[in-house]
């Protein structure tokens, strides 16, 4: 039998509405910032309420290529992004780590609901022809987001994303948890 091995947190990554870094995460919560601000992303003014917690001042273009953005639902660049950030605070990539043993476990409660709305919206806006983008599935999917982690590393191991609500996150912990622990990545 084998040992069970141990599994230390090497890497964090964040964009929120509080910072587009961990550390600018972590400061606005220590000093009990809001990320609460008037709705900028779509017209409120029909809606009881008009605030939301949305990240604030994001360019696609400051993170991706021109190309590579539109391929994206917002929800995968949110998760390429603090990805990204991960890799590097853990210097992931910059020894020799066998990227088939590092997989992907993400959490997402419900996936590309802006690239559903869009298609919708463009569709019911059409000559009722069924005219769907070829990036529509890729994009709405929730597991593009650790594919999209994956295959913009080279990851070749374990790779899903958990969905179960408001516990997606801490679920894809305890698998990637498990993962690691049972030497499966």
């Amino acid at each position: 039998m084998s040992s069970i091995r141990r599994v230390v947190v090497t890497g964090i990554g964040a964009i929120t509405p509080l910072g587009s870094t961990a550390p600018a995460y972590w400061e606005g919560l220590k000093n009990g910032v809001s990320g609460a601000a008037p709705i900028t992303r779509f017209d409120a003014t029909k809606f009881k309420t008009r605030f939301a917690c949305e990240v604030k001042n994001y360019n696609p273009l400051d993170y991706f290529e021109r190309k590579q953005g539109p391929k994206m639902d917002l929800f995968t660049q949110f998760a390429v992004i603090a990805s990204d950030e991960a890799i590097a605070d853990a210097g992931l990539l910059t020894g020799g780590v066998d990227k088939d043993r590092v997989g992907v476990i993400w959490g997402s409660g419900i996936g590309g609901l802006k690239s559903l709305q869009e298609e919708c919206f463009q569709f019911e806006r059409g000559d009722g022809t069924p005219r769907y983008s070829p990036f529509f599935i890729p994009r709405m999917i929730a597991d593009s987001s650790s594919g999209n982690i994956s295959i913009k590393n080279g990851f070749r191991g374990p790779n899903y994303v958990t969905t179960s609500a408001c516990a997606s996150s801490n679920d894809s912990i305890i698998a990637a948890f498990n993962n690691i622990r049972l030497g499966l990545a």
